[in-house]
Formats: C-alpha cells, sequence, structure tokens
C-alpha cells in the first residue's frame, strides 16, 4: 500500500471514529430529553387522585417493576402489585402536588435513572397537611420507544 492509500485510510478511519462518539452522543442527549419528558409525566401522573389509571400510563406493566415509598414497609413489585398500591394510596389524599428539583440523569442504553429531591404540598383526605420532602431514585426503561418507569424509591430527607 503506498503512502497516499494509507494517508487516506487514515483518515477515512478517523473520521469514522470521530462520527460515531457524535451519533452516540446525540442519541444519548436525545434519550436524556425523552427521559425527562418521562420524569415530568411521572411527577404529573402523581397528582391525580384515581384508582391508578394515571400511573398507567407512566409505569411499565412488567413483573419486575418496584415501588419503596416513604411509609412503605416493603418493597412492592410486579405492576398489577403497584396499581393496587397507587388505587389504595390515592384513597388517603384530597390532593398532591410533588415536584422534582436538583435533578441528575444519566442514560445508559434502554435503562436511565435520574435522582433528586421530591417536595411538594397536598392534603390528606382526613385535613392533614401532606409536606413530602423526600430523596428519590427513579428508573426507567425504553420500552417500544417509549421511557416507561420501572423502579420508584424515595426516602425522607434525614433531619
Amino acid at each position: 500500500m503506498n503512502r497516499r492509500n494509507v494517508l487516506n485510510l487514515c483518515t477515512l478511519t478517523a473520521l469514522g471514529l470521530a462520527l460515531l462518539p457524535s451519533n452516540a452522543v446525540a442519541q444519548e442527549a436525545a434519550d436524556a430529553e425523552e427521559m425527562k419528558a418521562a420524569s415530568k409525566a411521572f411527577y404529573a401522573a402523581l397528582a391525580v387522585i384515581d384508582d391508578g389509571t394515571a400511573m398507567e400510563m407512566v409505569w411499565a406493566h412488567t413483573p419486575y417493576v418496584t415501588y419503596a415509598g416513604p411509609s412503605d414497609k416493603s418493597i412492592i413489585v410486579g405492576w398489577d402489585a403497584l396499581k393496587t398500591h397507587w388505587a389504595e394510596v390515592n384513597k388517603r389524599f384530597a390532593q398532591r402536588r410533588v415536584a422534582l428539583s436538583d435533578q441528575h440523569i444519566h442514560v445508559n442504553g434502554n435503562l436511565g435513572w435520574e435522582m433528586g429531591q421530591e417536595t411538594g404540598e397536598g392534603e390528606l383526605k382526613n385535613g392533614n397537611p401532606f409536606k413530602p420532602d423526600f430523596i428519590v431514585t427513579n428508573v426507567y426503561e425504553k420500552l417500544d420507544g417509549r421511557w416507561l418507569m420501572v423502579s420508584h424509591h424515595v426516602q425522607p430527607k434525614p433531619q
């Protein structure tokens, strides 16, 4: 192979390698934005006090989804159990608004996670106020082109 061919091959290889990471970075950025949208949809669904129907739109309906809430004594596993849980929890609330701040997102393939702080306000049906001040980890999976929640773990911030 002559010098010119070697130079051309090196140039094409370098160009190809340079293009691959930018495509990967662009895809990761696009996935992160889609996951942020899924996160916003989850927090919007959290404000809906219903029989669990709102959560159906944002959670994966798989046997491996997990949930551990701030007052739960065990981990809830599987969509069927979780939908029942949401219906039961929602019976206690008159209203609930929770927002995520200090959001840290990472995407790796079709899995992504975010950590942050949940704060908000609400009212229980018995009239008591609800003032969430939690640390949260949410895990999302891209299934059939949509980012859906597969795990939600929230705990009270230490005081």
